[in-house]
């Protein structure tokens, strides 16, 4: 049977794409990715390589002079150019090693949830190289292997070749004279940030009644995020996107019921708690008073039945 379903018209959510009609953490990192590179495209011409169905590269022309979407997959290119028709964006079929654009023609390129696609991890990075000008920005985003699929003991069937986070940072370094890598992770999670301006951000995490850890940054992020350039990079900062609304309330009614439940839940946990302190309190403080009535029934039993210590008399 087919499990797949059509969010968008003539693209299928089969798992290889987002589709910006999903919803909970995918929505919430594809999203919040594209709202960071947002504000760094700003007056820049961009390329968005494996833009899919082209919110992203919609999302970037919010700001940018011009954004060029490029995917392998034509039938994404024409629903992006029939979906997202933007005076500054054009969507081309291309490959992120064979890149459709000639030399020197971007300040920035975007790449989100690509280059575990393919192998051809090199080529792709001396592609970039090629189309930026002279001291452009590179943005992409990678799945860590150890949090993605091994921690959580996960196979997507559409990545062909995973890295370690140390593995991804070597590899940008190669290509780029300055890098910067930032830590994805979706969360549920308290949030006190700087009102005014920027400032180092800390993770304090709590693992049960273990002691509080504090990292720098974010702790082990699903993603890694690198910011590269061989001139100065621009200055980052930490940032939380929320999504207010979800579209369906049905879906909101069911996260309030999931949130009081659990709520009702913890209650009923530190009750049992209480209680059960209690009895082991009772039991060691009174154990004589408390099992009397016991003893008197063994004695009743002995007396009729004439088993002493576990030996008839």
């Amino acid at each position: 049977m087919n499990t797949t379903r059509s969010l968008s018209p003539g693209l299928e959510a089969s798992g290889e794409r987002f589709l910006p009609e999903m919803q909970g953490t995918i929505a919430l990192e594809h999203l919040h990715r594209y709202a960071m590179a947002k504000d760094v495209a700003a007056g820049k011409t961009v390329l968005d390589i494996a833009c899919g169905e082209g919110y992203g590269s919609a999302v970037l022309a919010e700001t940018a002079l011009r954004v060029y979407g490029v995917d392998i997959a034509p039938d994404a290119i024409a629903h992006a150019k029939e979906k997202y028709q933007r005076p500054n964006v054009e969507f081309i079929t291309g490959s992120c090693v064979r890149i459709p654009l000639a030399g020197g023609m971007v300040d920035l390129v975007v790449s989100f949830e690509t280059i575990e696609h393919h192998l051809e991890h090199e080529a792709m990075f001396a592609e970039i190289k090629r189309v930026l000008r002279p001291g452009g920005l590179l943005i992409m985003s990678s799945p860590d292997k150890r949090e993605y699929s091994e921690r959580a003991n996960h196979a997507n069937v559409y990545h062909v070749k995973e890295l370690y986070a140390d593995e991804f940072q070597r590899l940008v370094k190669k290509y780029f004279a300055h890098v910067a890598m930032l830590g994805q992770r979706v969360l549920y999670a308290s949030t006190i940030l700087i009102a005014d301006k920027f400032g180092e951000s800390v993770h304090y995490s709590r693992e049960k009644d273990s002691a509080i850890r504090m990292v720098k940054g974010v702790m082990r992020p699903c993603y890694q995020v690198a910011v590269a350039s061989d001139s100065d990079l621009p200055v980052m900062a930490s940032s939380l996107f929320e999504q207010i609304g979800e579209s369906d309330p049905e879906i909101n009614r069911l996260h309030f019921q999931l949130d009081h439940a659990e709520r009702r839940i913890a209650g009923l946990e530190a009750e049992v708690t209480g209680l059960n302190a209690a009895i082991a309190s009772m039991l060691h403080s009174h154990s004589w008073r408390v099992t009397r009535p016991l003893r008197a029934i063994a004695n009743m039993f002995r007396a009729v039945t004439g088993v002493r210590d576990g030996t008839q008399a």
